[in-house]
């Protein structure tokens, strides 16, 4: 699914309706902020590629928000607003392609897709690297980790283990989760591709005096359905 499409039409819309982000922690790159601009265009087509379909009408017939798509679209604001901080903190990383080009379109189709597939997908082999990953970097807290994540989207934690674990991971563990990936027209190119990028975001933070979490956190707290 490419994303290009929508862009021109719904980033006035996206601009009106969502906050602007504030000043990225730390960062001095004059590009930047044009991109998260274009990252706000694409927050309404995120939420329109989470949303539900199968709920009718946008609009009941006296004009009024129809009230299922009204609670779908708060029950997915959190998982827009979590795609929309892992964008932002890549690029503020500097490790994400062009935006506009066929790469970059395919990333934020991994930053969505892959999303659903680890909080929301049935697969046991997903469900269990997830759970592996999470249990080999924060022992105690797997269960916590895991629970956020399922209720609120990407966290900084569950990136960088799942970044962690796919690097350690041998061949025949990363193809145990094509069939997995394949029910939301993933491949395991795709897993890796964006687990690679969420490792070289974080080497780059770092040499900028930052930690991938509180850049992400920063991010985050700016996006739709932040905890207040």
């Amino acid at each position: 699914m490419s994303l290009a499409p929508l862009r021109p039409a719904l980033y006035n819309s996206a601009m009106c309706r969502w906050p602007s982000p504030t000043k990225s922690v730390a960062s001095d790159n004059p590009s930047f902020e044009p991109y998260l601009r274009q990252i706000q265009g694409l927050g309404f087509a995120l939420w329109m590629a989470l949303l539900p379909t199968s709920n009718g009408s946008v609009s009941a017939d006296d004009g009024t928000a129809d009230i299922p798509r009204q609670q779908a679209m708060q029950a997915s604001s959190p998982y827009v607003g979590s795609a929309m901080a892992v964008l932002a903190t890549l690029q503020q990383a500097a490790v994400l392609p062009p935006e506009g080009t066929r790469d970059a379109d395919r990333v934020i189709q991994a930053v969505i897709q892959l999303q659903s597939a680890f909080s929301k997908g049935t697969d046991p082999s997903i469900q269990e690297f997830a759970r592996r990953a999470l249990a080999d970097k924060y022992g105690e807290r797997t269960a916590t980790s895991l629970e956020r994540f399922r209720t609120s989207g990407w966290t900084a934690d569950v990136l960088e283990a799942l970044a962690d674990a796919e690097l350690k991971a041998q061949p025949d563990e990363r193809e145990q989760l094509a069939i997995g990936l394949g029910q939301f027209n993933l491949s395991v190119n795709d897993f890796r591709r964006f687990m690679q990028l969420v490792r070289e975001g974080r080497s780059a933070l770092t040499a900028q005096g930052l930690t991938f979490e509180e850049v992400y956190t920063h991010h985050r707290n700016t996006m739709p359905g932040a905890a207040r």
